[in-house]
C-alpha cells in the first residue's frame, strides 16, 4: 500500500479528469447524483410535512409515505446500475497504463489501487456537481402540486447529513464497481495489455436467480396473508417488488446470454455474426445497455395499475349520487402525478445510460473495431452489428419485465386494474419510447464509432 500511495499522485494527472472516460464517468454521477437526491428528497419531503391536523388529508400520511418509499425504491435499483455500469467500464480500459506499471514491476495493491483511484476522482467531481445539480432541480419539483397544495422549495432541502449520506453511497458504489471490472481482468503484463478475461459459466448467477425466483412466492403469499399487521404488511410489499427488480437484473442478464447463442448459430449475414459475437463476448455489457428499458418496463406495469385506479375512482365519483371528499380526489391525482415522475425519472435515466454506455463500449471495444476495419469491415456494417446486438433482445428484456410486474401487481390490485387497457397501454408507450431513445443513442454514437474504427490505436 505504501508503493501505491506514492505511485498514484504521480500517474494521475490533467487526463484524469479531460480524458473521453473520465468525461464519461464525470457526466454518469453528475447525472445519477441529481436524480438521486431529487428522487430522495421528494421522499424525505412526505416524511416530514405531515398533513395540517384536522384537514381532510390528516390520516393519509401513511399512504403517502408508502407510495413515496416505493417510487423510491423502484428509481434506485436502475440508477446505481447506471452509476455501477459507468465506473466498471472506466476500470476495464485502464489497459495500457495498468500493463506499463506490471510490465515495470509494480505490485498488484499498486495497480489495484490506481484502477480504482481511475475513476473514482472523476466520479467525485461528478456527484459534487449532482449535488448543484439536485439544489437546481428542486426548484422545477417543487412546484408541483401533492396534497392540494405545491412542495414548496424549502420543503425539498435535506439536511446535510442525508445529502452526504447519499455521496458515500454513489462513492461506494463507483469503488465497488471498479474493484468487480478489475476483478475480471487478469492482472499480469499479458493480461492487462490483452485485456484478457476470465471465461466462466455464470453459476453464481443461475442460482442467486433460482434463489430469487423461490423466494418471491414467498413474498408475494405475504402479501395475501390476513392478520399481519399494516406495517409487516408494506415490508413485504416492498420486499416483494424488490425481489421483482432483482429477478429481473438476473434473469434478463441470462436472457441476453441465451440470445446471442441463438443468434450466433443462425447468423447469415456479416452484421447478424459481429452482432452475435459482440454480444457473447461479454453478454453483461449488453445488458447494462436495455437494463434501463426493462427497470422501466417493470415500472410501467405497477404505474399503469396506478393510473387505472385512478381512473376506476374517478369514474366512480362522476356517478350520480357518488361523493367524494378532497382527501380521496386528491389522493387519486396524487397517484397520477407521482407515476408520471417516476415514468419521467425513468425515462431520463435510459437516455443517460443509453448514450454514456454506447459511447463508453466504442471506446472500450477500439481495438475490435480497428481490427474489423483492417480486415476490411466498412463502418456502416460496424454501426449495423452494434444496433442489433442492443436492440435484438429488448423485446424480451421488455416482455420478462413488464410480465413479472403486471404478475406482481395482479395479487394487489386484482384483475379488474390489471388488465384494464390503460395499463398495456402504459406499459407499450414507455417501451417504445424506450427503443426510440436507444435507436437515437446509438445513432449520435455512430459519428464516435467512425472515429475510433478508422483511426489508429487510440492512445489517451
Amino acid at each position: 500500500m505504501p508503493t501505491a500511495t506514492r505511485i498514484v499522485p504521480l500517474v494521475l494527472g490533467r487526463k484524469t479528469f479531460t480524458s473521453s472516460s473520465s468525461l464519461l464517468v464525470m457526466s454518469s454521477f453528475f447525472a445519477c447524483a441529481t436524480l438521486f437526491l431529487t428522487v430522495a428528497a421528494g421522499a424525505w419531503m412526505f416524511f416530514q410535512t405531515p398533513a395540517a391536523p384536522g384537514s381532510d388529508m390528516e390520516g393519509m400520511d401513511l399512504m403517502y409515505k408508502f407510495l413515496a418509499g416505493f417510487a423510491t425504491i423502484l428509481l434506485v435499483i436502475p440508477a446505481s446500475t447506471l452509476a455501477s455500469a459507468s465506473a466498471t467500464l472506466s476500470a476495464r480500459r485502464q489497459d495500457e497504463r495498468l500493463s506499463t506499471m506490471s510490465l515495470l514491476g509494480a505490485r498488484r495493491t499498486a495497480v489495484v489501487t490506481l484502477a480504482v483511484a481511475e475513476p473514482l476522482v472523476p466520479a467525485i467531481c461528478g456527484i459534487v456537481l449532482g449535488v448543484l445539480g439536485y439544489l437546481v432541480m428542486a426548484w422545477p419539483v417543487s412546484l408541483i402540486h401533492f396534497m392540494g397544495r405545491s412542495i414548496g422549495y424549502e420543503n425539498m432541502l435535506m439536511p446535510a447529513w442525508l445529502v452526504a449520506a447519499v455521496v458515500v453511497f454513489l462513492i461506494l458504489v463507483c469503488i465497488v464497481a471498479a474493484l468487480v471490472g478489475l476483478r475480471k481482468v487478469a492482472i499480469s503484463p499479458l493480461g492487462v495489455r490483452t485485456k484478457s478475461l476470465e471465461r466462466k459459466f455464470p453459476l453464481g448467477q443461475v442460482i442467486l436467480a433460482v434463489v430469487a425466483i423461490v423466494l418471491l412466492p414467498v413474498a408475494v403469499s405475504l402479501t395475501q396473508s390476513g392478520g399481519l399487521g399494516l406495517g409487516i404488511l408494506i415490508a413485504a410489499i416492498m420486499v416483494m417488488f424488490i425481489l421483482g427488480l432483482i429477478v429481473v437484473d438476473l434473469v434478463g442478464g441470462l436472457l441476453i446470454r441465451w440470445f446471442a447463442h441463438l443468434s450466433g448459430n443462425r447468423a447469415q449475414t456479416p452484421e447478424r455474426l459481429i452482432a452475435a459475437r459482440l454480444v457473447s463476448d461479454d453478454p453483461k455489457r449488453f445488458w447494462r445497455r436495455v437494463s434501463g428499458l426493462a427497470m422501466t418496463a417493470f415500472v410501467a406495469a405497477v404505474g399503469g395499475s396506478g393510473i387505472s385506479l385512478m381512473q376506476l375512482g374517478l369514474d366512480a365519483a362522476d356517478e350520480p349520487g357518488a361523493q367524494m371528499q378532497d382527501a380521496d380526489r386528491f389522493l387519486l391525482q396524487d397517484i397520477f402525478t407521482g407515476v408520471m415522475l417516476v415514468m419521467g425519472i425513468s425515462i431520463l435515466l435510459i437516455a443517460v445510460s443509453a448514450l454514456i454506455n454506447q459511447v463508453a463500449d466504442i471506446y472500450d471495444r477500439a481495438d475490435t473495431f480497428q481490427d474489423l476495419y483492417a480486415a476490411g469491415t466498412d463502418p456502416e456494417t460496424m454501426h449495423k452489428a452494434m444496433v442489433r446486438a442492443v436492440l435484438g433482445p429488448v423485446i424480451w428484456v421488455a416482455l420478462l419485465a413488464g410480465g413479472l410486474g403486471l404478475l406482481l401487481v395482479l395479487p394487489l390490485a386484482g384483475a379488474a386494474l390489471v388488465l384494464k387497457p390503460i395499463t398495456f397501454s402504459t406499459i407499450l408507450a414507455s417501451v417504445v419510447l424506450g427503443i426510440l431513445i436507444i435507436r437515437s443513442g446509438l445513432q449520435l454514437a455512430k459519428p464516435i464509432l467512425v472515429t475510433v474504427a478508422t483511426a489508429g490505436r487510440s492512445r489517451e
